[in-house]
């Protein structure tokens, strides 16, 4: 049990570095052009949008946790949530997803601090 629970996170974690990186490369792009063509503004566009994309995702979460209530998801075979995932809910892939882009930002974030 507890190895098919590091595997769902260690898979989430994966997908949400992959995530966070095509994101940051996305807004790293955008700071280029729109930042007057300086690495230090894109470094720093990229960082604030993982860190606004990572805190909504953990409101997300604090709302999906704060709904009256409190009942369990429920699943169908349909939508193929366990076909990928065979542990864990859609809160903690949330919040694990928010976890990857919060360390991609603190990445990002040291670099930064190293260019400037």
């Amino acid at each position: 049990m507890l190895r098919k629970i590091l595997h769902d996170l260690v898979k989430v974690f994966i997908i949400g570095i992959l995530a966070a990186l095509a994101v940051s490369v996305l807004l790293f792009g955008c700071g280029f052009l729109f930042g007057g063509f300086e690495a230090v503004n894109a470094l720093e566009v990229a960082k604030n949008g993982l860190l606004i994309i990572a805190s909504l995702g953990l409101f997300i979460v604090a709302g999906m946790l704060l709904t009256k209530g409190k009942k369990a998801e429920k699943f169908s075979a349909d939508n193929g949530w366990r076909d990928h995932f065979s542990v864990i809910g859609p809160k903690t892939a949330i919040g694990v997803l928010c976890a990857a882009f919060l360390a991609a930002a603190s990445a990002a974030d040291y670099l930064w601090m190293i260019l400037k």
